[in-house]
């Protein structure tokens, strides 16, 4: 168990930070993007392979909202994918360069915006599973769950990544990379890689805390009803 838990975690590391990469085309360049692209791919599939007991509870037991918006979004992280991986081999220049594929400025405009939309999407997904992650750690560090310094200084650390992912959004013009269709990125050569990344991370963290803090206020449970002969108004 402890075996496929580690494989499990170092496989959505790797596949969250060659994601990552994947965005920085514009840095890295066409060839070594396609190869990211195709590890991704393959890391999502071995993903998918370990959490596949997942497929066969779909149609089983009540849905609750936390399971209902993961189905969505699990439903939805599967099509984006899979329209990427599609559109992305369809105009090929290095993988598949011996085939001579067209490809296409609709084709690259649908393999963007897609692209995109999967940045959101995987931050709802980890945002989902952020609760596991936060019990994983306190059980690591030996840190009580009760403890109000550590949680305090947890909400304010998500709140900064948060605020940077707003900013980060609106350098990246992520709203016309998500509806408008733009198919075109960009990165000034005079500023460091290293912020691009910082960048993308943030907005995958915004997506991430605002999920977690949001479910699991909603999930709270009401407080009990007040006793006494009168009902409350």
């Amino acid at each position: 168990m402890r075996t496929k838990l580690i494989a499990r975690i170092i496989i959505d590391l790797a596949m969250t930070l060659l994601l990552l990469c994947a965005y920085a085309y514009r840095i890295t360049g066409d060839a070594a993007h396609e190869w990211i692209g195709i590890c991704v791919f393959v890391l999502f599939i071995a993903h998918n392979v370990i959490n596949r007991k997942w497929y066969k509870t779909i149609f089983k037991g009540k849905y609750t909202l936390r399971r209902a918006v993961m189905t969505g979004c699990n439903a939805a992280l599967v099509f984006t994918f899979a329209v990427v991986l599609i559109t992305g081999l369809l105009q090929s220049r290095a993988v598949l360069a011996f085939l001579h594929l067209s490809g296409g400025m609709l084709l690259r405009s649908i393999h963007t915006t897609a692209a995109y939309w999967g940045l959101p999407e995987i931050g709802v997904h980890l945002g989902l599973h952020w609760g596991i992650f936060v019990k994983g750690a306190r059980k690591m560090s030996g840190v009580s769950g009760e403890n109000r310094a550590c949680a305090t200084a947890a909400k304010i650390t998500a709140f900064l990544f948060a605020a940077v992912g707003v900013w980060a959004s609106f350098d990246r013009d992520m709203f016309a990379k998500l509806f408008l269709g733009f198919s075109f990125d960009y990165w000034d050569e005079s500023r460091p890689a290293i912020l691009f990344f910082a960048a993308m991370l943030s907005i995958m963290a915004l997506y991430v805390f605002v999920t977690y803090y949001t479910l699991k206020r909603a999930e709270r449970e009401p407080p009990p009803a007040p006793r006494g002969d009168v009902p409350p108004l």
